[in-house]
Order: structure tokens, then sequence, then C-alpha cells
């Protein structure tokens, strides 16, 4: 299960990913967080809730790479990713991140990263 949202006003993208993906639902959620990050402008700031995301198989992975690829072509300011305690998800991510050049901050909470992007 995933939820993608723009908030226009805070210029920020937010994406939750909960469970375990097949590659077509990382897919679909890929294209809509692509979608949901068109209504921003450039510099804007992404929080990655992973925290209940379980790791994913190497065609899910290719479309974890695809959404942080754009994220980087489309000029994202800050990237905060929540892992709480989901240290292999958080792992996974950070790989496919580098190989893109994608390297968001981590925090536990997404309380923790609304606070580091209020307050930059």
């Amino acid at each position: 299960m995933y939820t993608v949202k723009a908030d226009v006003a805070k210029n920020r993208l937010y994406v939750t990913l909960m469970g375990f993906f097949k590659a077509e639902e990382m897919k679909e959620c890929t294209d809509k967080t692509i979608e949901e990050s068109r209504k921003l402008k450039k510099g804007y700031d992404v929080i990655t809730d992973i925290s209940q995301f379980k790791p994913a198989g190497p065609e899910t992975v290719k479309e974890i790479e695809r959404g942080q690829a754009h994220f980087k072509a489309t000029g994202v300011g800050r990237g905060i990713r929540v892992v709480g305690e989901s240290v292999l998800s958080g792992m996974q991510f950070s790989r496919t991140g580098k190989t893109v050049g994608y390297d968001p901050d981590t925090v536990a909470t997404v309380a923790d990263a609304e606070k580091l992007l209020d307050n930059k």
C-alpha cells in the first residue's frame, strides 16, 4: 500500500510505502510520485516514509531507482527518508539512491522530518 501527496503550499512531496510491493504496484506508485511531483516547483522537498516497507525484489528495486532518478533530474531540494526501525529497507533504498546520486537524510519519524524541513 502507498500514499503520495504533493503539498503545493510547502513545496513538499510526501510518499509513504507500507508492506511488500510487487513490481506492478511499485510502478503505479512511482508513476503517481512523478505525477504529484510535477505540481511542485524546482527545489521541492521529499519526505519518503519507508518505516513500514518490506525489502523488495530486483524488479521492484528498478522502480524505486526510477523514482529517485526523477527526484535528482527534476531538481529536488532536500530529501528525507523516514526509516524508523526498518534497517533493511533503509539500506536497500540507500543503495539504489547512490546509483543515481540521490542521498537523502534519514530520520526515525515523519515528525522529525517535518521539523528538519520546517527549520531549514
